[in-house]
């Protein structure tokens, strides 16, 4: 299911002009646009986070109630499909592009809960997206998501966004790589998981609930108090706008090879699970 949001232009302006519209989202990174028969597709691919979502222009209008609506305003034949399923984080970077777009080409905005068109205001469409994810998880449950802490989910996916500049910062000297939550239910195992080569020099995330550790010969899956407890004395704390955000680099590297053996005592011993993509966490 999408929230669908559709873009109205007042009476009095100028006629749109889609080729500065277009020329717009060529310029933004992980848009592409796409040219079918009856509509033009600008497709929004993200890498972090694994999930797609667009913006049509349509040959003919899809508003169910345009008759409606009022005669001051002009239906452009634009409009925005979203996913619901995903965490409030996404989409409020999706509506923010909105509201950009809102403001430089003079749009206004139209939901079939509205009872007319009216203007742009992001904590407004970002309720409604709640309000609709809410309704529809009530109704159809989860379909293979999971819940999470909202305050911790949204400092994880400030974390995803920032892997390529703290890889940028480090000068691609220490691993830094992307969450990845994972859920095995006949081991009660449902979190968000990080992967370390051990002795190479990484980064750990915020609120990781479990660590992959891969060596030559083994993987290892250990909870995070436990993998915290026996090497975080080898952590040094960055002190950014995150929370929770160690490394380990440097000599401190060569020195946790001594503690591979108590890793290996609290191996949970799971092979069996399941990983899904980091938009497949929802608030809850």
């Amino acid at each position: 299911m999408a929230l669908n949001i559709h873009f109205f232009r007042k009476n009095h302006l100028e006629k749109l002009d889609f080729s500065k519209l277009l020329e717009y989202f060529e310029n933004l990174p992980n848009f592409k646009i796409y040219y079918v028969s009856d509509y033009v597709e600008i497709a929004y691919s993200d890498i972090e986070f694994s999930f797609k979502y667009r913006y049509l222009i349509t040959k003919q209008s899809r508003v169910t109630k345009i008759y409606e609506l009022s005669p001051m305003y002009t239906n452009i034949n634009f409009m925005l499909e979203m996913p619901i399923m995903i965490p409030s984080f996404l989409a409020k970077e999706i509506l923010t592009i909105t509201q950009k777009l809102c403001k430089i080409f003079d749009l206004d905005i139209y939901h079939d809960s509205f009872e007319d068109v009216q203007a742009f205001n992001l904590v407004d469409v970002l309720v409604l997206f709640e309000e609709i994810r809410s309704t529809h998880i009530a109704d159809h449950g989860l379909q293979g998501k999971i819940t999470y802490y909202n305050e911790r989910l949204n400092i994880i996916c400030k974390y995803q966004r920032s892997v390529e500049s703290l890889r940028e910062h480090y000068e691609n000297t220490v691993d830094v790589n992307y969450c990845v939550p994972i859920v095995a239910p006949e081991a009660g195992i449902q979190g968000i998981s990080y992967t370390w080569k051990f002795q190479r020099p990484s980064v750990f995330p915020p609120f990781a609930d479990y660590i992959f550790v891969e060596t030559e010969s083994e993987k290892l899956l250990v909870k995070r108090e436990d993998f915290y407890r026996i090497i975080s004395k080898y952590f040094t704390e960055i002190k950014t706008y995150l929370p929770d955000l160690y490394v380990i680099k440097g000599k401190q590297t060569r020195k946790v090879k001594r503690e591979l053996k108590k890793l290996r005592k609290v191996n949970l011993n799971i092979e069996n699970y399941t990983k899904l993509r980091l938009c497949d966490v929802i608030e809850g």
